[in-house]
């Protein structure tokens, strides 16, 4: 009898949990692939509370009112196509390279001040634990199969169980575990000798191999245990494909490692966005999530604040930049933003303090949806009511945007809305933003 590929049980366990037979969704670690090919998703969680008023939703003084942004005392709001931008943090070079590629999502209220919600809510679309990233959710929708489907470098995580999440920062360690018993060198070019020894890496094979059959033979298994057993013992036969991957690694010398992204954050985002458009190369990934912190400002604001928004821009800008030279630019989806935003004034000590409206970007190459700003705000960065069929100022008949709006809408462009995946998780009750049409 022709052996069962594990991409068809997989599917063939989710058609039976669709038809309501108890038969969970499995926690895949991973299993054999034929390389990802499909799009791809990363998401930049810039953490703290970025300010939108010196970035994507520009906010100048008004006469009689406390001082919004230091910038507008002797600048305008700018433009790059049909997108506003402060002139503040070298964001003139991100907004007129990029503008043809983006869609800004003004307005957005997190409905909180607190930073463990609004991460909840930015990257989940729901203010309460329990619930995945949409990261999470695109890597088990496409691509479960995959050994490293889905990457997180930092921040908000979490994957409900539908899938696993994997980190990795040092591609030397990285590399040492892919071929153990491989000679390599140091971290000063000098020979090291290999991890371990074949004869000792056979004998750990055998044991491992005797044992996953031993624990699959017993009659007592439940069927999740059954399928995580075997995706585990399928994770074993796909190691010459992960030994693969480094061939698609970075040589060290061309990481940067942590570096200063102002004088109280050190960030190794630029390696981030290496690591990842590498890993979408080949095919081993299919979502991934980048991690800036730094982004909490109570005091010296407009110090702390330009230059690390002008790093990550940069290191977004290195992403793409990235994209293009390993092929995978016009597959990519990236979805940018943070808890919430900061207070539209400054405080005692040159500091914003946590303001809930805040906003998304996303970007993508050649989409017929970008160049355009949604959703509004005044002066005071106060959100209006949108009409979800126009999309624009409704005060009668339009809603706040919550993140649920955008998540749902996100689902619904990504393949997510209605799949097997979202079952008890999708969005009760929400308006339908057409974001992408």
């Amino acid at each position: 009898m022709r052996r069962m590929k594990r991409r068809d049980l997989l599917k063939r366990t989710m058609l039976l949990g669709a038809a309501g037979l108890s038969l969970p969704v499995p926690r895949l670690y991973a299993a054999p692939f034929e390389g990802y090919t499909g799009k791809l998703l990363v998401t930049v969680q810039c953490d703290g509370g970025w300010d939108v008023s010196s970035f994507c939703d520009p906010k100048t003084n008004q006469p009689g009112e406390k001082e919004i942004t230091s910038w507008s005392n002797s600048n305008d709001v700018q433009t790059a196509g049909n997108i506003n931008y402060a002139p503040f943090a070298n964001n003139q070079s991100f907004f007129e390279k990029h503008f043809q590629d983006m869609l800004v999502i003004n307005g957005v209220d997190m409905q909180t001040n607190s930073h463990s919600t609004g991460v909840l809510h930015s990257w989940s679309g729901r203010n309460a634990e329990g619930y995945p990233t949409i990261s999470a959710m695109f890597a088990a929708k496409n691509a479960p199969e995959q050994p490293l489907s889905y990457l997180n470098f930092g921040g908000f995580s979490a994957t409900a169980n539908l899938i696993r999440f994997s980190r990795f920062q040092n591609v030397d360690n990285l590399r040492k575990l892919l071929e153990p018993e491989t000679n390599g060198t140091d971290e000063n070019g000098d020979p090291r000798p290999p991890l371990r020894r074949s004869s000792e890496m056979a004998l750990i094979r055998e044991f491992r191999r005797r044992k996953t059959e031993t624990l699959l033979s017993r009659t007592s298994l439940i069927n999740r245990e059954r399928i995580n057993l075997q995706a585990y013992n399928d994770a074993l036969s796909s190691k010459e494909n992960l030994k693969e991957f480094k061939n698609y690694l970075p040589a060290s010398t061309e990481l940067e490692g942590r570096v200063a992204a102002n004088t109280q954050t050190d960030s190794d985002f630029r390696d981030q966005a290496r690591l990842v458009t590498a890993a979408f190369e080949s095919g081993l990934t299919s979502a991934a999530d980048l991690f800036i912190g730094g982004y909490d400002t109570h005091t010296t604001h407009d110090a702390l604040h330009e230059p690390l928004l002008a790093h990550t821009t940069d290191a977004i800008e290195l992403f793409w930049q990235q994209a293009e030279e390993r092929g995978v630019a016009d597959r990519v989806t990236m979805v940018i933003g943070s808890d919430f935003s900061r207070t539209p004034h400054y405080n005692g000590t040159n500091g914003k303090d946590h303001w809930p409206i805040g906003s998304f970007i996303i970007m993508e190459k050649n989409a017929s949806w970008t160049n355009r700003m949604v959703g509004q705000t005044d002066e005071a960065q106060n959100a209006f009511k949108i009409n979800p069929n126009t999309l624009e100022r409704d005060d009668r008949g339009g809603t706040i945007i919550y993140p649920k709006h955008v998540h749902k809408a996100l689902r619904r462009y990504l393949g997510i809305e209605n799949s097997v995946v979202e079952q008890n998780l999708a969005f009760a009750n929400t308006e339908d933003f057409d974001f992408f049409s």
